[in-house]
């Protein structure tokens, strides 16, 4: 992804939210209760992934709720995680 290196915990959670999108829709935003466990993240690790992502521009972050979910850029991303995984 133009040169940019995710850690595993971006990784993590960007796979978690594509899990999310591929179930719902675009318009899913999980909130954040909970979503360390979804993406099999440790509870300190997810805010730093959420800081991480959101100032990449591959995820939108609603405080009020709070609640996230990818970008179309986040999206771009992870499905060449996807493919990369996948060995395609």
């Amino acid at each position: 992804m133009s040169g940019n290196h995710l850690s595993d915990i971006e990784v993590k959670l960007l796979l978690c939210l594509f899990s999310f999108y591929r179930e719902i829709g675009p318009g899913a935003t999980p909130g954040l209760k909970g979503l360390d466990e979804e993406a099999q993240l440790e509870p300190w690790e997810l805010p730093e992934a959420v800081k991480a992502l959101r100032a990449r521009g591959l995820i939108e972050y609603w405080e009020l709720q709070p609640a996230v979910r990818l970008t179309p850029e986040g999206l771009q991303a992870v499905l060449q995680i996807s493919e990369g995984r996948d060995g395609g």
